[in-house]
């Protein structure tokens, strides 16, 4: 098999575990959290900011649905319950009251981001489990390749990472040390997901998003010239890029042209379960997928044409690797030397015959 058809099934093995991994986390906290959905990502705005749009949920089984701790924000308990009436949409707010009848109980609940408290009281059967944590942002991920178009744009990055040695010119030999400095913009993203735990203005989420975004860009530049490995650089690049990268720019849509996933497709509800099923897209996702487009292609270019001009060693990009890996200029080519020309013999005999007669002794006469 060809070596590289070998290494390109290699590392779509590791990211298919990977993604495999990621969908089949959620029947095992199935068991464990004992709920049906026990990962979900919220898609509404309407518990702002105590939880985010695009942010996972987990959601665990209650001890008694009966007895949940109710009161206005922070003191009621947050649920995710089955909305009165419906089959299929799932909602996370807030416990403010309970309202008990005839041995029935029900509550009040209300999103934290909402004036008014909702009109229906739940059911207390209607409670699946109870909110006891929240990862901020990447939720966007899982709701991204729920669509056609983004699925697609998914595999698109796949592929392009995995047949990059068929479109771009054969490996160039680097030397030197892998500097550790170089990955310091891909530490942007992630610090800024863990920000959003703490920060709660507007703004400054925007602000975090877009110099996430400015410093993806950086990274797309430094990380072929820093990698001996291309394909080792390219995978980490990959997944940055679709795990973190990709609900950022989701996030930055969010903020910008006020367009929550609960407008993506044709699904009600404020939360939506972590699963493989594609969803129905509306005209409003155009929008959001072509922002998303404008904000990671720049980034895409940047990577692929680093990586293609360290290959061909063109300028600057040659003597930027060397300084990042601290390896010595290379020595100019040695000009050829011109070959030095004998001085026949003075006196020589026949053509193509050497003399052969002794210093000092007269030729002998052929006469």
């Amino acid at each position: 098999m060809d070596p590289r058809i070998r290494e390109i099934l290699k590392y779509g093995f590791a990211f298919a575990v990977l993604i495999m991994v990621f969908f089949g986390s959620s029947y095992v906290l199935k068991g464990v959290l004992g709920t049906e959905y026990p990962l979900m990502v919220v898609v509404s705005q309407s518990m702002v900011p105590t939880l985010g749009v695009g942010d996972y949920i987990i959601v665990a089984k209650m001890p008694d649905v009966k007895r949940i701790t109710v009161g206005s924000n922070p003191g009621g308990e947050i649920i995710v319950f089955l909305k009165p009436g419906s089959t299929d949409e799932y909602i996370v707010h807030r416990a403010i009251r309970r309202i008990g009848s005839d041995g029935k109980v029900s509550y009040v609940t209300k999103g934290d981001n909402n004036a008014f408290e909702d009109g229906t009281p739940v059911p207390s059967e209607n409670v699946m489990g109870g909110v006891i944590g929240h990862i901020p942002i990447l939720g966007y991920f899982s709701l991204f390749i729920k669509t056609m178009r983004g699925f697609g744009l998914v595999i698109g990055f796949m592929a392009l990472t995995f047949f990059l040695d068929y479109i771009l010119p054969s490996r160039r030999p680097n030397a030197g040390r892998f500097p550790v400095l170089s990955l310091i913009p891909l530490l942007v993203a992630p610090i800024v997901v863990v920000s959003v735990w703490f920060i709660t203005s507007n703004a400054a989420h925007l602000a975090l998003d877009t110099v996430s975004i400015a410093s993806w860009y950086i990274a797309c530049l430094l990380v072929p010239l820093a990698f001996h490995d291309d394909d080792s650089g390219a995978m980490l690049w990959l997944y940055h890029l679709v795990l973190i990268m990709l609900p950022i720019a989701c996030d930055v849509t969010w903020w910008t042209n006020g367009i929550t996933p609960s407008m993506w497709w044709y699904q009600s509800g404020g939360t939506v379960s972590v699963n493989w099923f594609l969803l129905t897209e509306q005209p409003n996702f155009s929008v959001v997928f072509d922002s998303v487009l404008r904000s990671l292609i720049p980034g895409v270019v940047i990577f692929v044409v680093t990586l293609y001009a360290k290959r061909k060693g063109w300028e600057p990009f040659a003597s930027w690797q060397r300084r990042l890996r601290g390896t010595p200029p290379e020595p100019p080519a040695e000009e050829p030397q011109p070959e030095s020309s004998v001085a026949p013999n003075a006196v020589q005999g026949q053509v193509g015959e050497p003399d052969t007669t002794p210093s000092g002794e007269p030729a002998p006469d052929n006469t």
